[in-house]
């Protein structure tokens, strides 16, 4: 007997009330939280949402409590809901689901985490029913078995809800670690150190030294980015892997850290190449000081590809360095100082495959020389 025009705002006031108990599907999909659009979409169109009455008891309510105290606290912005010390299975699922759902677009969607932990992400993202996800589905993503209304053990309860947390933990963690691996590799490909600030002001110190004479396109766009002043180390990184795979890398699928890994390893190669070209000995310094020394180091042989590579020489490295080249003199003198071509040939050779392994080449040094070969 409710009129039309008041009855959606009674509607919504009764579900918001009972909250904790009455889960809202949207056209069979469980819908975690109350928006202004769907308020909307319940005033236009209310056959497309349904309500269902949860209640739990018996050993799935020790499930909640367990569960609840892993998951993160209520946001702020959201009405207060029952305490963690009984709570419901709409306050523990939609906690669960806000979770995931703050996830980065590349956390919801790499598969370059544990398996576990793919199967709790989509077990989540594709959930219908609060009930059916607890009990069921994510224990079967974890690998342990569904929980009924009987009693379970401490133990069963407590292996699941360690292994929930832990492969939560490593969804959240899959963004970091992307972030962790490729800035590793952009330290590795240039020769940089691989703490940010000190990769940063290196990298922007080497940039300066080439960016007037960089003209190819792939690398003038990585060099001006690499040498801005305004950009805080972390801001930097996030502009060289948007540069390289095209796009900001929280959205990034697998795809596009593989296209960052190629074009990295070529823009790296350019850059070493426009580097030889600044420490030539009729280049001009252009009044660029500061930063590390730059040393150049090639090797060439017959029937092989010429290896080379621009190193950098730190100040905080030198004694460091100083103390390898004295070990490896040493080691050359023992036994009687060896003959200069002959020590220059052995570092050679050595300083040869120590590239390959550097680029990732296989190495295929059988011992023998070909005659002709020139070194530097």
């Amino acid at each position: 007997g409710i009129k039309d025009g008041p009855l959606p705002v009674l509607a919504v006031a009764a579900l918001l009330v009972h909250a904790e108990d009455v889960a809202l599907y949207e056209r069979g999909s469980f819908v975690p939280d109350w928006t202004s659009s769907l308020a909307e979409r319940l005033l236009r169109s209310p056959r497309g949402l349904e309500v269902r009455r949860c209640r739990i008891a018996g050993a799935r309510r020790e499930v909640l409590v367990d569960l609840a105290r892993i998951l993160p606290s209520q946001p702020a912005s959201q009405p207060a809901s029952q305490p963690a010390s009984r709570p419901s299975l709409l306050y523990v699922v939609r906690r669960l689901v806000r979770r995931v759902l703050a996830l980065s677009p590349y956390a919801r969607r790499t598969c370059r985490i544990g398996a576990a932990a793919r199967r709790v992400r989509d077990a989540v993202v594709q959930a219908r029913e609060p009930a059916q996800l607890l009990f069921d589905d994510l224990p079967a993503a974890c690998g342990c078995p569904s929980i009924g209304a009987q009693p379970i053990g401490r133990e069963q309860r407590q292996r699941f809800t360690a292994s929930l947390r832990a492969a939560l933990d490593e969804i959240e963690r899959a963004y970091p670690t992307l972030l962790d691996r490729t800035r590793v590799s952009i330290a590795h490909d240039l020769s940089l150190p691989e703490a940010p600030a000190e990769l940063a002001a290196e990298l922007r110190s080497r940039s300066r030294r080439i960016r007037e004479i960089t003209v190819d396109p792939s690398l003038a766009g990585f060099v001006l980015r690499a040498a801005d002043e305004a950009l805080d180390p972390d801001d930097l990184l996030i502009s060289l892997r948007t540069q390289l795979a095209d796009r900001p890398p929280h959205e990034w699928s697998d795809a596009d850290e593989d296209r960052f890994a190629v074009r990295l390893a070529d823009v790296a190669r350019r850059f070493r190449n426009a580097e030889a070209l600044r420490i030539a000995p009729d280049a001009r310094d252009g009044g660029l000081d500061g930063g590390p020394s730059l040393v150049r180091l090639a090797v060439a042989r017959r029937g092989r590809p010429e290896q080379e590579r621009v190193l950098s020489l730190r100040v905080a490295d030198a004694p460091r360095i100083d103390a390898l080249r004295e070990r490896m003199l040493t080691a050359l003198c023992e036994g009687g100082p060896a003959a200069p071509d002959d020590a220059l040939t052995a570092l050679a050779l050595a300083a040869e495959t120590l590239m390959e392994r550097a680029s990732g080449a296989a190495a295929d040094d059988d011992g023998h020389h070909d005659d002709g070969g020139a070194h530097e």
